[in-house]
């Protein structure tokens, strides 16, 4: 199964850092409908708006419905600590939602069940996954379990330290609680699947790999000096992962989008080959 995983597309009125987010999350889309038209699956996690206005929200619906990506293409959306859950909740109508009122839910893919879940600590940029959450997964990831399914958790929040200081300040403050409940489920859970940080990362927590993409947007720096204040940035690549989930794997990779005019190809010969 191909994934195509995009995360912070930050729809802003109003540049960011000197950057159009608009113009950035057009040119993402149109490199995944001219590349990517064979995927399976289109996520999105989170923060998908900068301030969480309708008006953003407005202008992310006006893209999404000028795009070609459609049916099992249409990116799934996903809420992020810059998102207003109420205002994105009203302006689409198909959001889903558990029984407590989260943005949260499963669908059945080749791959196996995709869990979407909610982390947004609404007005906080720390998430949350409280226990009413946690039994709303732990539900979800029995009745897996009981059917033999494998399971991909998706999340905007990072569910583990990243050891960059002002990533971590504002990671999920019960991680501990997640990641016990995570540890129970190592045999179901086969991928996570976040973003929020703003560059690319990947690792395992409680014997469970992760994949994050950068944003569409404005990248950060990662850089270990401890200091929560200090975040860096600049003219860096953005960029969205393409992950390939098989039986006995998962491939991700990465997409320097803004950069694809830059590749050169070669076309080897027979010859060449041996």
């Amino acid at each position: 199964m191909k994934l195509v995983h995009i995360s912070d597309i930050h729809i802003s009125a109003e540049p960011i850092l000197g950057l159009d987010s608009v113009a950035n999350f057009r040119k993402c889309l149109a490199y995944v409908e001219a590349h990517d038209h064979d995927a399976d699956r289109v996520v999105i996690t989170g923060d998908l708006t900068h301030f969480g206005l309708e008006e953003n929200y407005l202008e992310l619906k006006a893209i999404l419905d000028g795009s070609s990506l459609k049916d099992k293409l249409e990116p799934r959306l996903m809420i992020g600590n810059h998102d207003n859950r109420e205002m994105f909740a009203s302006m689409f109508a198909d959001t889903c939602r558990d029984g407590a009122g989260f943005v949260q839910w499963t669908e059945q893919t080749p791959a196996g069940l995709f869990v979407y879940m909610d982390t947004v600590d609404q007005g906080k940029h720390s998430g949350r996954y409280c226990a009413q959450r946690m039994d709303w997964l732990r539900t979800v990831l029995d009745k897996a379990r009981s059917d033999g399914q494998r399971a991909y958790l998706f999340m905007h929040h990072n569910p583990v330290r990243v050891h960059v200081a002002n990533a971590d300040i504002i990671g999920i403050v019960d991680e501990r609680a997640l990641q016990a409940l995570l540890a129970e489920y190592r045999d179901t859970v086969a991928h996570l699947f976040f973003g929020h940080c703003h560059y690319t990362l990947s690792g395992s927590v409680c014997g469970i790999p992760y994949s994050a993409p950068r944003s569409t947007n404005h990248i950060c720096w990662p850089e270990f000096s401890g200091e929560i204040n200090r975040m860096g940035y600049g003219d860096l690549a953005p960029n969205y992962n393409v992950c390939f989930l098989n039986e006995n794997s998962t491939v991700v990779h990465s997409i320097d989008f803004l950069e694809a005019d830059e590749v050169k190809w070669k076309i080897y010969t027979d010859l060449e080959l041996h």
